[in-house]
């Protein structure tokens, strides 16, 4: 049976929370076939590819509560509006998800139902515990991206994303930054300002610290590149937290 969502140190010391939305390939059995060919299931359209091993030793270096959506994301996206037509992909890369393109209204709630909502509602749970136990806590969103995308290279090793406030990602990337071999992004590759579902439904208008991160998926590969980006956002938020993250 699939476990949906997975949490890690619900009451970790952490004063934050690092959340997954799109760590999983899980297919549930009840909602049938996507019809894809199985080679989708190693690409970024399926998961954010590695980034589950590094928020498992992330929960471990700093004893941080983590969340991880195990539902691939072609199934249903945790992280769209449900009215976006992306919530349930219709494609990918140009290629029909005949699985997902004949589902009537009811089948498309059964998801919502199954998946989407029993994932908020247990962030919502434990971010309201962790912003309970800890004055100013932090909300980090962690994803992996593909290095090319419709053709085009992107430079950053990873960036940032936000909406309402740049102070946690203006605060993250001045960590990060001290390892000058990393090329960082500021809302890049992805923009924030239009909205980001995850962030913007759990921490819009409370003031509290929040920003996603992207890391480019061809510097998770290998296992030691994933330790190593473990221990260096483990130390990046550990000095954030520590210090207190500047205004």
């Amino acid at each position: 049976m699939i476990e949906h969502p997975v949490v890690l140190n619900p009451e970790g010391h952490f004063p934050g929370l690092i959340v997954v939305d799109h760590a999983g390939t899980d297919l549930p059995e009840r909602f049938g076939d996507l019809g894809l060919d199985t080679h989708w299931q190693q690409t970024h359209h399926f998961c954010d590819l590695w980034i589950d091993d590094v928020a498992h030793r992330l929960a471990e270096v700093l004893d941080a509560p983590v969340i991880l959506g195990t539902v691939s994301r072609l199934v249903i996206d945790l992280n769209r509006w449900l009215e976006d037509p992306r919530s349930i992909p219709m494609q990918v890369d140009g290629i029909p998800v005949a699985g997902n393109i004949a589902m009537s209204e009811t089948e498309r709630q059964a998801r919502r139902d199954a998946i989407f909502w029993p994932y908020h509602r247990r962030l919502t749970d434990l971010w309201t515990g962790i912003a309970d136990r800890h004055s100013d806590p932090v909300f980090l969103a962690l994803h992996s991206c593909t290095r090319v995308f419709d053709g085009r290279h992107r430079p950053w090793d990873c960036g940032t994303i936000w909406n309402e406030s740049p102070r946690f990602s203006d605060a993250l990337l001045r960590q990060l930054g001290r390892e000058s071999d990393l090329i960082l992004g500021d809302n890049q590759p992805y923009s924030g300002r239009n909205g980001i579902y995850t962030i913007d439904r759990h921490t819009h208008g409370t003031g509290h610290l929040a920003c996603g991160l992207e890391i480019s998926n061809d510097l998770l590969e290998k296992s030691d590149d994933r330790a190593a980006w473990s221990d260096r956002l483990g130390s990046a938020l550990s000095a954030l937290v520590g210090e207190g993250v500047a205004p």
